[in-house]
């Protein structure tokens, strides 16, 4: 499914042949090159390698071929057009056919050709070509410049700039935030509805992620009012643990079947214990809702205000509960222990439930597929999104986490993958042994420290020869996997398959 909804493709790309030759000594032509370069970075730019669907024609022969249904019936399911604009483009009756194609169909649809001042179809300038000598159908538009002109005097062809320098990735890069601009404008164009909203329906609302809001004391009770408002204001469903019923067995029972009916629980708690459950020995509503919570494997949180000192709990069996939530000693781990500000606490809240909201929606759209996170150097990023590809056609989702020279560097973002994902994979290419290792190190502290639940580690070693043996991280947490495809330049058939096999096979 495309990103932009009505459509089967977000962008087809435009191209002559003769620009994709292959000079000696290269495997891929530029236009192939540019490709998965574009490919690459609007999945790092949309934080998942199937996000956006790009259609290219990689059969395409010669100049010779009859523009056929095939062709058409890509460029109607379309969202956007790149032309890759050349002097062979300019020649080629069938890019002109394909560009007329587009610009005729786009025109009757729905948003029309351009969205605010943004041609949908977008340029992308090989070569140094006079606006005089551009196709009709580019309105004039500035295009993306991909050429250096080679003298700084009078006027020239320009040389197309190399797909292995940096100045080619700076390019791209001025591209992507275009493209990422216009694909979500379009998102949301075609997910207006004319007619007025109507109101949920039963099932709807049944399917809204749901928060249970527990039970607290009278000091705590306007910031909850609060917090329940501004979450149902977020479009979340909000189910308050409040008493009726009173008596403990109905209580409880309650309880328990409105925990069953949330994605999340929200205990408040301060120093005070609150109201006490009638027909219950020294337990109060707040306490009893949280540890009825925690004998679920609901994701929840439980706050207590930064300046909370237990030793001015004058319950003791209530002292206890807290000390032990908060240093881990009560035996559950599953949930986060927060000490906050009140003033801060709906926004703790709010960001706490849109990161499992998301959690749950990633594993909703997964639809069966194991998830993994690829964590790799710069360098190794086109090997990667390569390995990915393949990930993705055997039903796993991967989420590729491209790092820079500094292995300690950006570990938010490795944080934040780590937290949707149950395989960890580090690629081990054009890097050192050493980066490789620290990223390790930092990923295993994550899930110590913040309780991850990754289930193992795999090091992926790519190109260049590298031993079997040469790298290990002492850890008795963790079953460490090495896959050694370094003696390939592409992902070996045979050692992918047992490495699909080993991600599928491995226990959860």
């Amino acid at each position: 499914m495309a990103y932009v909804q009505g459509f089967e493709h977000d962008i087809f790309i435009s191209y002559a042949h003769v620009d994709n030759t292959v000079f000696p000594n290269q495997t891929d032509g530029w236009i192939i090159k540019f490709c998965k370069n574009l490919e690459m970075l609007l999945a790092q730019r949309f934080g998942r390698t199937d996000s956006v669907k790009i259609w290219w024609d990689e059969r395409k022969l010669d100049g010779s071929m009859l523009f056929n249904q095939r062709i058409e019936k890509g460029i109607k399911e379309s969202a956007i057009m790149i032309c890759l604009n050349s002097p062979g483009y300019i020649v080629s009756d069938y890019c002109r056919q394909e560009l007329d194609t587009f610009y005729k169909k786009a025109n009757v649809e729905k948003t029309g050709l351009n969205i605010g001042d943004r041609s949908r179809i977008i340029q992308v300038l090989l070569k140094n070509i006079p606006v005089n000598e551009w196709l009709p159908e580019f309105g004039g538009r500035e295009g993306f410049l991909f050429f250096k002109k080679k003298y700084e005097t009078g006027v020239d062809i320009g040389r197309t700039i190399t797909p292995e320098s940096n100045e080619f990735i700076d390019c791209l890069e001025n591209l992507i935030e275009p493209i990422y601009n216009l694909l979500n404008d379009l998102k949301k164009e075609y997910n207006i509805v004319s007619a007025q909203p109507e109101p949920k329906s039963d099932e709807e609302d049944k399917d809204a992620f749901t928060i249970y809001m527990g039970e607290v004391s009278d000091s705590l009770r306007i910031p909850r009012k609060r917090i329940i408002t501004e979450l149902e204001r977020k479009g979340f469903k909000v189910i308050k643990g409040i008493p009726p019923p009173d008596e403990a067995v109905a209580h409880e029972q309650a309880t328990n079947n409105a925990l069953k009916n949330a994605d999340l629980a929200i205990h408040l708690l301060d120093e005070i214990p609150g109201r006490e459950i009638p027909g219950e020995t020294n337990i109060c509503y707040p306490q009893k809702q949280t540890e009825l919570a925690l004998k679920t494997a609901k994701s929840q949180m439980i706050w207590l205000p930064a300046e909370t000192k237990f030793e001015n709990v004058d319950d003791n069996d209530y002292k206890l509960f807290l000390e032990n939530l908060e240093s881990g000693k009560s035996g559950i781990k599953s949930f986060e222990f927060v000490r906050g500000s009140k003033s801060t606490l709906a926004q703790e809240i709010i960001n706490f439930a849109e990161h499992i909201k998301a959690q749950h929606a990633v594993k909703k759209a997964e639809n069966g597929k194991i998830s993994v996170l690829l964590d790799t150097h710069l360098n190794d990023q086109l090997y990667a999104y390569d390995l990915s590809r393949v990930l993705l056609e055997n039903k796993i989702q991967p989420f590729i986490n491209p790092e820079e020279d500094d292995p300690r560097k950006n570990l938010n973002s490795l944080e934040g993958r780590m937290s949707q994902v149950r395989k960890l994979i580090f690629m081990y290419g054009n890097v050192s042994k050493e980066w490789v290792l620290e990223r390790m190190s930092a990923a295993l502290q994550l899930i110590i420290t913040k309780n991850y639940p990754i289930d193992d580690f795999f090091i992926y070693m790519a190109p260049p020869h590298k031993e079997a043996d040469e790298i290990l991280l002492r850890q008795r947490f963790l079953k460490i996997n090495i896959v050694d495809s370094s003696n390939n330049t592409m992902p070996d058939k045979a050692v992918i398959q047992q490495f699909i096999s080993n991600l599928k096979t491995v226990v959860l």
